[in-house]
């Protein structure tokens, strides 16, 4: 981890929570449109934007509650709920190492497309080619231990999302398309399971706070104003782009978009440009999920080292830290310092990519998996252990509740109930109204 003096600057940590934002789900938001309407689906963007945003300053306001560049989920929970901090980090392991295991899976998917022969392989094989030539620069990334070490790649994948955004644009303005090919534009949505069947895509947009923790932890100014900044700038231009993309993408086809506007187009240059750089955007996204999980991994495999073995001492090398620390803030709460040695580190690093190419490569379908994994896992990641932590650490550093503290108080809880709410209406569209 970069010293206090060395951290990440402003700017390398916007990149590092924007690439983190948008992924490959940039394209679907134009579907969302067709359900939701022009002015309907702007408005639920702008809804997911504050929602969205509002956790992560909460992630950055309680941060100080923990020693200083140590904040993580495991690290929150075991001052506020601490009997529930492995099931948080399981559900976020999940979550990421799945949607991880998903940026494989559409690599495989989508690069046949652009690569249409390959001599040496046969082509019922080409889907397992593509995702294990993928390896060649996943694997390496997925080994840096730092978010800050990614800021290179992560500009590179920003460079793609630019390309696609302005073929989206360019597309919408100047392609020559069939009328047949063209739908119906409405403000609104034309049905209410319509709206429900596309609710996760834009809610789920503005997922970045899996990598929040380490962001905070590794950027040289952890002062609240400064981070506040940070996502400001973040959520500002990812709602600005999803706009432009949904509304844009939306204009071109109506209710007749596809899931990925991308695969809308015809075949030209352009658009086998605009493909390759959607496989180029979620390579360079999957060890930013990969991050996430290999932490939760970590503390999942520290608790129960903690409960079942009670003889276990804290050592302090050079590359681990006390087992356990109190936190230096006015809550007089112990706080946990999770160790992670260099051997677990790889260890859990090199499973977590063996699995993940397994499952990638071996499972025919596992979206139902996703779309559950992602209800509750994102949820909880987004809204739910945010706004609990801003319920339950807002003002418990002063004697007396000012009017600041008790709106962020009640806000918090509005982001749990809010979460929850989510969780049960994903939960309804996956299960009941496409159980597929």
């Amino acid at each position: 981890m970069p010293s206090l003096e060395e951290g990440a600057s402003l700017t390398s940590s916007s990149v590092s929570l924007l690439k983190t934002i948008i992924g490959a789900g940039l394209m679907s938001i134009p579907l969302s449109f067709s359900t939701d309407g022009y002015i309907f689906g702007s408005i639920i963007i702008i809804f997911a934007a504050l929602t969205s945003g509002f956790g992560l300053f909460l992630q950055a306001y309680v941060s100080k509650f923990v020693p200083r560049g140590h904040a993580t989920f495991f690290n929150l929970c075991s001052i506020t709920y601490p009997s529930l901090s492995v099931v948080f980090d399981l559900a976020i392991a999940i979550q990421c190492f799945g949607c991880a295991i998903s940026y494989l899976v559409l690599v495989g998917d989508l690069m046949p497309t652009i690569v249409e022969d390959i001599s040496f392989v046969d082509e019922s094989n080409y889907s397992k080619f593509w995702v294990l030539a993928s390896s060649v620069i996943c694997v390496p990334l997925s080994l840096l231990k730092n978010l800050d070490s990614l800021k290179y790649t992560s500009i590179l994948g920003l460079g793609a999302i630019a390309y696609l955004t302005l073929l989206v644009v360019f597309e919408g303005l100047f392609g020559d398309f069939p009328n047949d090919s063209k739908g119906d534009l409405t403000a609104g949505p034309p049905t209410v399971s319509g709206v429900f069947s596309t609710f996760s895509i834009i809610v789920f947009a503005f997922t970045g706070h899996q990598n929040m923790f380490s962001i905070i932890n590794e950027a040289r100014d952890k002062s609240l104003s400064n981070l506040t900044k940070l996502i400001t700038f973040a959520i500002s231009l990812s709602t600005g782009l999803f706009i432009l993309v949904g509304l844009t993408g939306y204009f071109t086809f109506g209710n007749k978009v596809g899931g990925n506007i991308v695969l809308s187009y015809p075949s030209t240059w352009a658009t086998t440009l605009g493909r390759f750089a959607i496989v180029f955007m979620v390579i360079f996204s999957f060890p930013l999920m990969i991050h996430p999980a290999r932490i939760s991994v970590n503390n999942i495999y520290y608790w129960f080292k903690l409960k079942f073995n009670s003889n276990d001492t804290p050592t302090n090398g050079p590359n681990e830290t006390s087992n356990l620390l109190e936190a230096q803030n006015d809550s007089n709460k112990p706080s946990f310092v999770v160790p992670f040695p260099n051997k677990v580190f790889y260890t859990i690093s090199v499973s977590l990519l063996l699995v993940g190419y397994y499952l990638a490569v071996t499972v025919k379908s596992f979206a139902l998996v996703l779309a559950i994994v992602g209800a509750t896992g994102s949820t909880a990641i987004s809204f739910i252990l945010p706004g609990l932590f801003g319920y339950t650490l807002v003002g418990s550093d002063v004697d007396v509740l000012t009017n600041k503290h008790k709106t962020l108080k009640n806000a918090s809880l509005f982001l749990v109930i809010w979460g929850f709410v989510v969780m049960v209406l994903c939960l309804y569209v996956s299960l009941v109204l496409d159980p597929a």
